[in-house]
């Protein structure tokens, strides 16, 4: 027996032996079929064994192995390969992209991963390498041309003015049409308080890793109350397993004016053909050969250098990974004495604590300081002013040597009413913008088993902001003796949310997935501000010197509590069918006791057809279909009728010029989607075509009501409008070879709406107070809505134009405000071209708008004011108006007498007819153009990289268009005026153009 078990135990030993003889250490690198660079972090396994181990930074690996063993090489998002070891020790391998992979999960509602094939609603996603290319330090600017139904218009170029952005059209007209933004699956703050700028653009377009848009309501159904106008989920980036990596960029933005107004350089300020240098207008004689004139638009404005430099550290392993960045942005803009200093500080990590727990946190710092210009007209912005300044008179001649104001006209004891330089304004009136942001957010993960997972999430946005405003004294108009206000405020977000997962196959071909979950949200805003004015001291800009009346203080307090319940059941059928239902039910402290609850449910299907065909695996085919029903609350504290400190009168409170309603109910929002998307040659042909009708009833609005009521406007919930569309994207692979690739996307889309009921006897609603005299933003009954309404002359029977017995056209003075616009674009167009050849990279995007109408309140001032450019056509001209003329009998007979087109037509009549400045616009824009260099590895490593690159990129290079104003992409008062998004939209009334910027980078890895 001993010798039988001596034996056994040689022989297992001799073959032990043997085999471990046979083992080799094989080594290679993995790369990447697109760049031939390394795969960090690639799996390389043994197949039918445990052994197993990872690329480094550079893809190299190593791992022992048998001879006939089979290798298995990995890697998220490319094809799997699969090496059998021979002799040779060394196994290079280059892994393929896998297009299939990439495109089969998206991001949707909630953080919710989902598989595109059998997604039942639309989901546009734009990559984080997109989004950069771009340039924009505003994410939402960074949007522009990538999105089929995303409207995104900016309020000027510069810094610390909002953008917007709507989708699928307006869903309210007094509350914010912006979508809901997610941030790694946290809701976060994107106000625009101030008119400053949106908070999303605090974040980091670095450390984005994609974003998802959810347009429709059934994608977004899970928000429930906070669905109506969308989401866009914004995924950042995190660790990836494998060695230690550091990366870094500089980038420097040269920033030159953009597309201004053109003014006359004939006649000279004055009246009646003589020069008057106390005249605000330029009807004066014709500037004479020696005198000099300025071009004061150039003179203003100036060649502006931003720096931009990010580093990011990521590695880990496949229990603990990690991602750490900052970026740090630091530079002026074309306006004078304007600049943005912003700090990006992320942290990021995940760790699996266990086989069944995972935890990912993560905590951005964000310090975002601005001096910021001002916007168009509303705010006393600068292009108006400089427009209206004496080209006799130089713009940079706006103070004496002590630092007083040095006026370019002034009657004595008229100080207050004196011209000064617009340049005085903007170097000696400064407005700051300090923000800081801290955001934190948790995500537990645990896998109880193969099909059951359950997730909390737990995040705060906390903001603390600081804005100030000041106006040196000397300056002319109201403050003359110097005011400063300033407002303190901090903002607490904190959301919450738990999900239970339940996804199981059952009968072979058939899956269902419940998810089921609840969420809470708190929101709390504190706020105290001070106005003072006419100080004792004039170099101290401050309240301690001023008298009490000249001081007057404010404090608010926002608060909102939200609860919600939720739950999405999807069932699948092999690849071939989807249905989907999800069900919120929201509770929100907004809406009075017994309105506080609101249902948002959502039903969706899908019908892959391709699955039926033998082919299936060479193109795809799907159709789907849905409906959702989701709301909107109240904004804070509309439900009471507050009161509002009245110091400056002698103390005390007042009543609010805002009426509330207590009996306010939540605005519903019912929107069917249908569409279809096809692919073809194995995913190298992509299109996907949406038609979707989306209705909002009983909307909250806030129309003015007759001052006997004892306020100004009231709050109630009165009206319905509907949004039709189409949206079509298509993306290519045209040309594809081992060297040179083409890829493009076409986005395009168009959007109709109409304002299908008022309440009581309202025809029109006004977004802003502001009174443009010939036309104004606005919304009428049974026309688009974003309308514009104004004057228009008056017309007989036929529509001609009724011109009294002196020859000059009448104004029909019964009906100032009817509708003579529409600022909704009749048909968007983004076209996204990228172009790879070897190290070389080029990208640019075309972005077009065909129709809609502008407001050109610009060029209403510059035609009264005498200083349009083409006035000297038009100016002491005799003419005769196409035109009827009423006979006492009551028939008409055609207008024959003569006119001259004097200072009195142009102020008077021509400038109180809202018709005259309406105009139809189209424009093609090049958003950016980029193109990049990558350097060889072997020149990289010598230098002491493992990559480097270069690049060189122009952001809004040039325009073309119709438009006889500057730049036709306008929104003079941005998303906060009126407290809706749409609101001036389309309306230009001095809005700083946006900036032409050229920059060159580098970016490295270590």
């Amino acid at each position: 027996m001993k010798r039988k078990l001596l034996m056994l135990f040689l022989s297992t030993f001799l073959l032990v032996a043997h085999a471990m003889a046979q083992q080799i250490t094989v080594t290679g690198k993995v790369t990447s079929a697109d760049d031939r660079l390394g795969v960090p972090g690639a799996s390389v396994k043994i197949k039918g064994a445990a052994s197993a181990t990872q690329t480094n930074v550079d893809g190299a690996y190593s791992i022992k192995a048998s001879k006939g063993d089979v290798l298995v090489f990995s890697y998220i998002g490319f094809v799997s390969q699969e090496k059998t070891v021979a002799d040779a020790a060394v196994l290079n391998v280059v892994l393929a992209t896998d297009s299939k992979a990439l495109s089969e999960v998206v991001v949707t509602a909630l953080g919710i991963e989902r598989n595109k094939r059998t997604l039942t609603y639309s989901v546009q996603t734009v990559k984080g390498d997109d989004l950069r290319n771009s340039n924009q330090s505003n994410l939402i600017n960074a949007l522009q041309g990538q999105v089929a139904g995303a409207q995104i218009s900016s309020s000027g170029g510069s810094p610390g003015l909002p953008s917007e952005i709507i989708l699928r059209g307006s869903t309210t007209l007094s509350g914010d049409n912006q979508p809901l933004m997610i941030v790694d699956g946290i809701r976060v703050n994107n106000n625009s308080a101030n008119g400053t700028v949106n908070r999303l653009a605090d974040f980091n377009p670095e450390d984005i890793e994609n974003v998802s848009i959810l347009k429709g309501a059934a994608a977004a159904a899970l928000y429930g109350i906070d669905a109506a106008s969308g989401a866009i989920i914004i995924t950042t980036k995190q660790g990836k397993a494998g060695t230690l990596q550091v990366s870094g960029s500089y980038k420097s933005f040269l920033e030159t004016m953009g597309r201004t107004p053109r003014q006359q350089g004939i006649y000279t300020v004055g009246t009646g053909g003589v020069y008057d240098a106390s005249s605000a207008s330029s009807w004066g004689r014709k500037f004479r050969y020696d005198e000099k004139i300025y071009n004061n638009i150039d003179r203003f404005f100036e060649t502006a250098i931003t720096h931009d430099v990010n580093v990011n550290v990521n590695g880990g392993s496949e229990k603990l990974n990690y991602y750490v960045s900052g970026g740090y942005r630091n530079g002026g803009s074309m306006v004078p004495n304007t600049n943005q200093e912003k700090i990006n500080l992320l942290m990021k990590g995940t760790a699996k604590l266990s086989s069944k727990i995972e935890l990912t946190t993560s905590a951005n710092y964000i310090k975002n300081n601005i001096q910021e210009g001002l916007g168009g007209a509303s705010e006393g912005g600068w292009i108006n002013s400089i427009l209206r300044y004496p080209r006799m008179n130089d713009i940079l001649e706006y103070q004496k040597p002590n630092g007083e104001p040095l006026y370019s006209y002034v009657e004595a004891g008229k100080e207050r009413e004196a011209r000064i330089s617009p340049m005085w304004g903007v170097m000696r009136n400064p407005r700051n913008n300090d923000v800081e942001r801290f955001l934190v957010n948790n995500n537990l993960v645990y896998k109880a088993n193969d099909w059951i997972t359950l997730n909390y999430r737990l995040g705060q946005d906390y903001t603390n902001s600081k804005y100030r405003i000041v106006t040196t004294p000397g300056t002319p108009g109201s403050n003359f003796g110097g005011s400063v206000t300033e407002n303190n405020g901090v903002t607490k977000f904190v959301t919450s949310n738990f999900t239970s997962t339940f996804d199981k196959k059952f009968l072979e071909d058939f899956r269902a997935t419940l998810i089921a979950g609840f969420s809470s949200e708190y929101y709390d805003n504190k706020s105290l501000s001070y106005t003072a004015d006419n100080f004792l001291v004039g170099d101290i800009f401050s309240p301690n010197v001023v008298n009490k009346e000249n001081l007057a203080l404010t404090e608010s307090w926002l608060r909102r509590q939200r609860y919600a319940v939720f739950g999405d059941l999807k069932l699948e059928y092999k690849n071939l069918v989807a249905i989907g239902i999800t069900g919120r039910n929201d509770w929100t402290s907004t809406l009075p006791s017994n309105a506080r609850t609101f249902y948002s449910p959502s039903y969706s299907a899908s019908f892959s057809f391709s699955e039926l065909f033998e082919n299936k695996d060479s193109w795809f085919g799907k159709l789907r279909g849905s409906y959702a029903r989701v709301g909107k609350d109240a904004p804070i504290y509309r439900t009471n009728t507050n009161l509002v400190s009245s110091l400056t009168v002698g103390g005390g409170f007042v009543t609010s010029a805002t009426g509330g309603n207590p009996n306010l109910g939540p605005e519903t929002t019912e929107e069917f989607e249908m569409g279809t998307e096809l692919s073809f040659f194995k995913r190298r042909l992509n299109f996907d075509i949406a038609y979707y009708q989306r209705k909002s009833l009983n909307m909250i609005m806030t129309p003015r009501v007759p001052l006997p009521s004892g306020y100004v406007i009231m709050t109630f919930n009165a009206g319905s409008l509907r949004n039709r569309g189409v949206e079509f994207s298509v993306t290519g692979t045209p040309v594809k070879t081992d060297d040179f690739t083409w890829t493009s996307t076409l986005n395009a889309w168009k959007n109709t709406s109409k304002m299908l009921q008022f309440a009581g006897d309202i025809v029109t609603f006004k977004y802003t107070n502001a009174q443009l005299n010939a036309g104004v933003a606005a919304t009428s009954l049974n026309e688009p809505v974003l309308g514009i309404v104004g004057s228009d002359y008056k017309r007989n029977e036929d529509g001609y134009i009724v011109v009294d017995k002196n020859g000059y056209p009448v104004l029909d003075n019964n009906n100032k405000e009817r509708y003579i616009g529409n600022r909704e674009p009749e048909f968007n167009i983004g076209f996204i071209n990228n172009f790879k050849y070897k190290q070389f990279n080029l990208s640019f995007l075309w972005d077009f708008r065909i129709g809609g109408d502008i407001l050109n309140a610009s060029r209403q001032g510059m035609m009264a004011n005498g200083i349009a450019y083409d006035i000297g056509q038009w100016r002491d001209k005799e003419f005769v108006f196409n035109g009827v003329v009423q006979q006492d009998d009551g028939t008409y007979i055609k207008n024959n007498k003569k006119v001259v087109l004097d200072y009195s037509y142009f102020a008077n009549n021509y400038y109180s007819v809202g018709t005259n400045f309406v105009e139809k616009v189209n424009w093609a824009r090049v958003r950016y153009i980029t193109l990049g260099y990558q350097l060889p590895k072997t020149i990289a490593s010598k230098l002491g990289f493992k990559n480097l690159g270069l690049e060189l990129a122009a952001q809004n290079p040039f325009v073309i268009t119709n438009y006889s104003g500057g730049d036709p992409e306008v929104n003079s008062a941005g998303p906060n005026a009126g407290g809706s998004g749409a609101s001036t939209m389309g309306v230009d009334n001095g809005a700083i153009p946006l900036p032409r910027s050229f920059s060159l980078g580098i970016n490295v890895t270590l």
